[in-house]
């Protein structure tokens, strides 16, 4: 079975297995249901999500690269879950229910 995420981090994207994709994406949906347009925020932070666990994995020394990776992949995680919370938040919000309104006059 293939991988079903795209990777474009050169030096990772050899090292991300199944094993770590899955683990990711259901990390990923624990976190909440996020909207797929315009944006597709689970393979989005999947794709980080898989980045973190495979520098967590493959790391031996606290400077070697996928330290410094981490470091890099973990702030950027952070700051796309804020944005796909944002985007889940005003998906919600623009589908309600409009109350009724009755105006009040003074006679």
């Amino acid at each position: 079975m293939a991988l079903l995420l795209t990777y474009n981090d050169a030096y990772l994207k050899t090292r991300v297995t199944e094993d770590i994709e899955d683990r990711a994406l259901l990390d990923v949906d624990n976190l909440g249901d996020f909207p797929d347009t315009p944006i597709n925020w689970r393979e989005r932070l999947g794709v980080l999500r898989s980045y973190i666990i495979t520098c967590l994995e493959l790391g031996a020394d606290s400077d070697d690269v996928f330290a410094q990776k981490l470091k890099q992949y973990r702030v950027e995680f952070d700051y796309q879950l804020v944005q796909a919370r944002n985007a889940a938040a005003l998906a919600d919000s623009t589908n309600y229910t409009p109350l009724t309104s009755i105006s009040i006059e003074r006679a």
